[in-house]
């Protein structure tokens, strides 16, 4: 198993758990494959099926290929992994991550911070100290900057 493989089954053990897992090892043997297909070999119930399938489609790890049924004109979706589109998702969430903490970042650069020296109590902005006269909100220790 490559490392495109193993990230894959990383990212939708953390997506959908242990069923997830179950469903994209049957896609990676079947190529195609259909919801009843996958349920069968899976033993998973066939909306749990099609409720993880839709969740890995919106973080495009997966496809569908839509075909109608001569019989009954009920649409017939094929399933497939798309494992090459993991790397560009990893680095999608890596790049909202970087966005959040440089905002983060940027708001502790630009405010003053005052904590009472307890490793439990959490830091306050210069207003929060103001509203608690400079004492801890927690222990009621004073507060320095």
């Amino acid at each position: 198993m490559n490392s495109n493989e193993e990230n894959l089954l990383e990212l939708v053990e953390i997506l959908g758990g242990e069923e997830g897992v179950k469903i994209v090892k049957a896609l990676r043997e079947g190529g195609e494959t259909t919801v009843e297909e996958i349920s069968a070999k899976t033993g998973i119930q066939i909306n749990n099926v099609r409720r993880l399938l839709y969740k890995l489609y919106n973080h495009s790890l997966v496809t569908s290929r839509r075909s109608r049924d001569k019989d009954t004109g009920w649409f017939i979706f094929q399933w497939r992994l798309q494992p090459e589109l993991v790397d560009a998702y990893i680095q999608g969430v890596k790049q909202k991550i970087l966005k959040k903490l440089r905002i983060r970042l940027e708001y502790e650069q630009q405010h003053e911070f005052y904590h009472c020296g307890s490793p439990s109590c959490p830091k306050v902005s210069f207003e929060e100290a103001m509203e608690t006269v400079f004492k801890c909100p927690s222990c009621g220790r004073p507060l320095n900057p």
